[in-house]
Formats: C-alpha cells, sequence, structure tokens
C-alpha cells in the first residue's frame, strides 16, 4: 500500500467517524496554481502531495464548501529524514471586481489577500480565523511551507486539520524536498517601485513610524523574492546615517527575513536627474559600502510619456559623470532607443515582455509581429549592458470598456498575457520569469507596489487602476482594524505568492542551465510558455515542468531521481481566471499520484505533452 492511499484512507476513516462535518461541510484540497472563488464546486481531492528544493516556499490550498461555521485550521509539522516547520496559514479574503480587466476578465469575487493566522512579518495573531461559509459557497486556506536550507532530501508527512462546529477533517500532506537549494538572494534582479505616498496615507504614519513599516514591507517583498528599489523614499533623502541604520540591512542581507541573508538586488538613486553634484554623493556613499553594483539611475520612463527623449543623454551624462559605470535605465525598446538616437545613453533595456514576441496577427491592427530579441544581442555584447523586461495595462488593454461578452478584434489582442491583474489566472501571474529566462533577461522592473492606497477610498474594496484591477498594487494594508492585532503590516495578494512561485521557477531554470542543461531548461520553457501570449497553461502541465526541472538537475549533479507522487488538487481545473474558465474548475484529481485528466499525473514527466491553453496581454504606465 503507498503512502498517498494510507493517507487517504486516513482521511476517509476520520470523516466516517463524523458524519456531521462530513455531511455539513465539504474539505478539499487544490493547487497552489489555481484561485478558487466563492463559486467553485466542491472536488473530491483530499490530501496534499508537494515537492520543492531546500530553502523554497511551496503551497497548496485547503479548501471548505459550506455551509461552515466557526472554521479554523491548524498544521502540524512535517517528519521525515530531518523536519520541515508547520505550514503558515492565511485565509484568502474575498475582493469584489465590478469592471473586468480584459476580455477574458471577470467580474464578481475573487480571492486576494492573504490574512495571516499568525503573520510572517512581525509575529503577532492575526484575525483569520474563525470564519464562516455560506451554504452553497466555497472558501480557501493558503497552507504554506518552507523548506529549512539545511532539510534532508526525502519524503516528509504531516497534517492540516480543519476545524467547524460541527467537527474536524483532517487533510495529510507529503512532502518530498529536493536534494538541492535555492539561494536566499534571487539570481534575477527586481526593481519594483514603492513611491511615498500611498503607504502614509493607508496607514496613517508618518516620521520613523513610517520608515519602519517601509522596513516591514521590504522585507516581506525580500521573502517573496522581490526588491522595493525605492526603499529610500521616506522623505528623509539625504539623510546618509538614517539610511544606513533604516536600509542597510537590507543591501547587506542582515534584515529579519526568513529567507536568511536575502539582499536587496537593486535599488534607484535618489538623486535630482538633472544634477550631477547629486549623483555624486549617492555614488560615493555606495562605493564606499560596498553597494554600488546595484544602483541605478531610473534615466527616463516610457519616452516620451514622462520625458523627451533629447532629456535623456543629458540625464545619462550627469550619472557617467559622477562614475563611468553609474547605471543608467531606460523603460523602451531597441527600435525606439535606435531611432531616437538614445542607444549609447542607455545600459539598462527594459522594454516590454509584448515587444519581445509581439502577437503577429494583423486581425488585432498590429501590421508587425513575432519575436525580437535577437535585436539585442549586439547591445547586450557591450560592457556593463543588461536586458530587462517589465508588463503593464498592455497585458489586460490600457483604456476603454471592456465587453467580455461580445469583445472587438481590438480588446481580444489584450488577452493571454503575463499579468498581476487580480481577475487572471494565478499561471499566468507566476509565468513572467519562464519568459525572462527564455529572453536572456537579467531583471525585471515593476512600476509601483502600492498605487491604490493612494488612488483608492479602501484598497481592500477596489484596486481597480488604469482599466485593470490590481495594476499596480500587490501589498494590502495590514491595520489591525482590519486584521487584528496590535502592529500595522502589509498584506501579501495572492498575486505576491505566484510572483513568487515565477521567481522560484527562474532558478530551477538558471540552475539547470548552469549544469550544463540550457537547451533542456530552455525547451521546457518554450513547451509550457511558446510565446507571451499564450502565458495561460494547465496548473498540472505547469507542475509537470517544474518536475521535470528538478529531475534532470538531479541527474546533472549526478544524484539519484526523487519520485515524488505530487498532484495536489486541480488537476482537471483550468485555473483560469475568465468569466467561463475559472468558475467551474473541473472535478480535480485524486491529489496523490495522478491529477485526473493528465495522463501519469506528475509521474513520469519527460513523457508528457505539455497541454497549452488561452492567450493574454499587459503594459504598464507610471502614476505622474
Amino acid at each position: 500500500m503507498t503512502v498517498c492511499r494510507r493517507a487517504t484512507l486516513t482521511l476517509a476513516a476520520l470523516l466516517s467517524v463524523a458524519p456531521a462535518a462530513a455531511s455539513a461541510a465539504n474539505v478539499w484540497t487544490a493547487s497552489a496554481n489555481e484561485k478558487i472563488r466563492p463559486q467553485e464546486a466542491a472536488r473530491s481531492d483530499r490530501s496534499a502531495g508537494l515537492a520543492a528544493a531546500k530553502n523554497e516556499f511551496e503551497a497548496f490550498q485547503v479548501v471548505v464548501t459550506g455551509p461552515a461555521s466557526g472554521v479554523s485550521v491548524s498544521a502540524t509539522e512535517l517528519k521525515g529524514p530531518g523536519t520541515v516547520p508547520a505550514p503558515k496559514l492565511f485565509r484568502e479574503a474575498i475582493i469584489g471586481v465590478q469592471h473586468p480587466s480584459s476580455a477574458d476578465g471577470a467580474t464578481g469575487g475573487f480571492p486576494d489577500a492573504l490574512i495571516p493566522d499568525v503573520d510572517d512579518v512581525v509575529g503577532e495573531k492575526r484575525n483569520a480565523f474563525p470564519f464562516d461559509v455560506p451554504a452553497g459557497e466555497s472558501r480557501a486556506v493558503w497552507v504554506e511551507l518552507h523548506v529549512p536550507q539545511d532539510a534532508p532530501a526525502g519524503a516528509y508527512t504531516g497534517s492540516v486539520t480543519v476545524h467547524a462546529a460541527d467537527g474536524d477533517a483532517q487533510v495529510p500532506v507529503q512532502l518530498t524536498v529536493w536534494d538541492f537549494a535555492l539561494p536566499s538572494t534571487s539570481s534575477l534582479k527586481t526593481a519594483f517601485g514603492m513611491t511615498y505616498g500611498g503607504v502614509p496615507k493607508a496607514h496613517g504614519v508618518s516620521g520613523e513610524a513610517l520608515t519602519e513599516l517601509r522596513q516591514k514591507y521590504a522585507q516581506l517583498a525580500l521573502d517573496h523574492r522581490f526588491s522595493l528599489s525605492s526603499l529610500w523614499d521616506d522623505g528623509q533623502q539625504g539623510d546618509w546615517a538614517h539610511f544606513d541604520n533604516a536600509y542597510g540591512p537590507f543591501m547587506d542581507g542582515h534584515a529579519s527575513t526568513q529567507l536568511a541573508g536575502a539582499k536587496l538586488t537593486s535599488l534607484q538613486s535618489g538623486a535630482d536627474l538633472n544634477s550631477a553634484a547629486a549623483h555624486g554623493d549617492w555614488a560615493a556613499h555606495f562605493k564606499a559600502k560596498g553597494w554600488f553594483d546595484r544602483l541605478f539611475q531610473y534615466t527616463c520612463d516610457e519616452p516620451p510619456l514622462t520625458c523627451q527623449w533629447s532629456d535623456i543623454p543629458a540625464r545619462a551624462q550627469n550619472a557617467k559623470q559622477a562614475d563611468p559605470n553609474f547605471r543608467t535605465l531606460v523603460t523602451t525598446d531597441m527600435a525606439d532607443a535606435t531611432k531616437n538616437g538614445a542607444l549609447g545613453a542607455i545600459d539598462l533595456m527594459v522594454p516590454l515582455v509584448n515587444y519581445l514576441d509581439d502577437r503577429p496577427q494583423s486581425a488585432y491592427g498590429w501590421t508587425a509581429g513575432g519575436p525580437t530579441r535577437s535585436q539585442y544581442d549586439g547591445f547586450l555584447q557591450q560592457s556593463n549592458k543588461e536586458l530587462w523586461v517589465y508588463q503593464s495595462c498592455m497585458s489586460h488593454g490600457c483604456g476603454g470598456t471592456v465587453d467580455i461578452g461580445n469583445p472587438s478584434a481590438d480588446q481580444l489582442y489584450f488577452t493571454g498575457w503575463p499579468t498581476y491583474a487580480i481577475d487572471a489566472s494565478n499561471v499566468r501571474a507566476r509565468a513572467m520569469e519562464w519568459f525572462s529566462f527564455q529572453y536572456g533577461a537579467t531583471g525585471e522592473l515593476y512600476y509601483e507596489t502600492t498605487q491604490a492606497y493612494y488612488d483608492k477610498a479602501d484598497p481592500w474594496t477596489d484596486q481597480y487602476e488604469f482599466n485593470g484591477n490590481g495594476d499596480g498594487t500587490l501589498f494590502y494594508p495590514g491595520t489591525p482594524a482590519k486584521i487584528g492585532g496590535k502592529t500595522d503590516i502589509p498584506v501579501a495578494s495572492l498575486r505576491m505568492k505566484m510572483i513568487r512561485e515565477g521567481m522560484e521557477d527562474f532558478e530551477y531554470l538558471k540552475l539547470l542551465a548552469s549544469l550544463g542543461g540550457a537547451s533542456d531548461a530552455k525547451s521546457i520553457a518554450q513547451q509550457l510558455f511558446p510565446h507571451p501570449w499564450q502565458s495561460e497553461a494547465k496548473p498540472a502541465d505547469l507542475m509537470a515542468a517544474r518536475e521535470a526541472l528538478a529531475q534532470k538537475i538531479l541527474a546533472a549533479s549526478g544524484k539519484p531521481a526523487q519520485p515524488t507522487g505530487t498532484g495536489t488538487g486541480g488537476g482537471s481545473g483550468s485555473g483560469s481566471g475568465g468569466s467561463t474558465n475559472l468558475s467551474a474548475g473541473g472535478a480535480g484529481g485524486g491529489g496523490c499520484g495522478t491529477a485526473a485528466g493528465q495522463p501519469g499525473g506528475l509521474l513520469g514527466l519527460a513523457l508528457i505533452p505539455f497541454a497549452l491553453v488561452l492567450q493574454r496581454r499587459r503594459a504598464r504606465r507610471r502614476r505622474a
């Protein structure tokens, strides 16, 4: 009898002893790669099978379909060759979407904010539990493991228990720890914005209290493997003693992160763009501290929208006068930079993901299309030059009303792209870094993480910005009035979890490439996501690709294969965010060796064809 069967029988026996719990509420599991909306029907999955590298986060969802009252959840540590700490637990709060982001978006309730049981920022008990579930509706709990850096490889088991007024139900958990580790500091550089105004407005703080809160935001961001690049923007710029004391630990890897030693991978200079002396001050301080290689000048954002092309050379010269290696960054593409005579002033070229491989169909009003990555080869052969990438409202459409029932040809163009919109699937939020790897990008830029804080009355109820739900907002303001406890903290969104998953996927791809398997890594990535406008994939296919990468990493490292038996929930559900694809979700698989509808489940991965679905798209704009 296999471990999975024993686990399933244990749960069946438990439920048979407590028929009241079984008859009133249905407890089941789902993949982390799905969004469990309130209308999701109950499934048969009753256990969780996961696989993760050392120093990796991995999650699944426990779902309760009502009626149920007084629901809370607890979890045990996992035992095997060593011990993996008990998973952290989060209630998935529902936000009401009034306007679809795109033609493949949707309206209605979506899970997004993750309210912690005990938060992972300051460790306070919060109000995730208990909660009630109306009859015929579903609510999910996010269950998140972090595998210790020194955990021995092998199989681990534990359990999660759902407590409710009418009984308990236990969910067996099986974890395979791969025999390799991920770094705490991400290999892919990131520059995610968090400008001054949002946090003070949403939390009602200023002065040192604001600095302390921005530190908490930076801490949570690093634990999601991205860097807040304007971290210093707390109203005390120019005070280097303040900067070093408040933010130096994030540069040096001494902050209180779960990822031990995690460092910021980039920091935007706060120097006046028109002042060579100010750039000299920043360059001198950062060189003295050993941080200069991560400093950059944000020379211009999307010219000619925020500056004239003619402004770029002079701004860049102010940085180069301070130090020839002071990096300059412009969000543009090779064609525009060349045409407008700015190419020589740019070190970090940041094109939209759309323009690295644009949708070719002329039906959408575009005469060009196809891949352009080769145009950057000559640029990248020069010293100190890098290719980064970003997404924006071009992933969902930058203006106009979306008709999801009868979309125009132009609206259909803005479908299928990587996106951080709330009403898009988790897979599409995770897909971005697979393209970063495919294109040889060394960084990702995202313009803002708290946009709705200053633009909306309540970010917990409305994040519709630039025609996209959640565009520019990845956090929620965790005030005690909203989440309990005594201390204000940032609250992570479900989309942040997917960004972290994508960053960890990037580490798998990069590690395999470094071991001599670059062609295999690229082939697996391209099979899963052939083009940026095809960033939708079945959750089971994504996990199959990950396991294929893991097994190849083990083989390239001279280590034996590690069968996993993974496949938590959602086997036949699409996991899509769209109105036609997410609401039903499918019957799901058994959760232990194979996912329903997927031949061979997640085992024998190299033999599985990756099913690819849908399409989407997105761009960006910056707050004036």
